[in-house]
């Protein structure tokens, strides 16, 4: 890994307590602080062959969260916003998660998207995003406990700070759905 980690980190909350958050960005969120009751919503408006990569160790209280854009990043060059890519995304956070103090053996995933929005035959972007974000959890040893990933809508999700659940509403929909 380079020095760059915290490239992409993304802390912004609007009057509501929500951080949306762009692509390749990534926001950690440590709920022992003293601000308990401050825990904000991470939202990604829009999430269509993009992952939403959630990783949590629940005991200790740490999540975080990465906006994946691309499957592969070019890594022969300085990777700037290294939650851009799947095949970086999920040891960036996990790291991020470590270094805050969270036990590996207690951390948790949840993958949301990859969507094939667009009915073409060579759109496999969202395919590829999937298939390297599981390869590199399993890597990891990191669990996948929930995920609502592939088909043809975009998504609009909600990851709640303080009780690690997950709202997911799909194109066209009126309502969220549990995850």
């Amino acid at each position: 890994m380079t020095d760059n980690l915290n490239f992409g980190r993304f802390d912004h909350s609007n009057d509501k307590g929500e951080i949306i958050l762009p692509i390749g960005h990534y926001v950690l969120i440590n709920g022992k602080s003293d601000k308990k009751d401050e825990l904000p919503t991470i939202s990604i408006y829009g999430l269509g062959s993009c992952i939403a990569l959630i990783l949590f160790d629940q005991k200790n209280r740490l999540s975080g969260m990465s906006h994946v854009l691309l499957p592969k990043s070019n890594q022969r060059k300085i990777i700037i916003y290294p939650h851009k890519y799947a095949d970086l995304s999920v040891q960036y956070l996990l790291r991020e998660l470590l270094d805050g103090g969270a036990q590996k053996e207690l951390i948790k995933a949840i993958i949301i998207g990859g969507s094939k929005i667009f009915d073409l035959a060579n759109n496999i972007i969202g395919e590829e995003n999937i298939k390297i974000i599981m390869d590199e959890l399993d890597k990891y040893g990191i669990e996948i406990i929930k995920k609502n990933i592939g088909g043809m809508k975009g998504r609009i999700i909600k990851f709640n700070t303080r009780n690690f659940t997950v709202l997911v509403k799909l194109s066209g929909d009126n309502k969220f759905q549990e995850l």
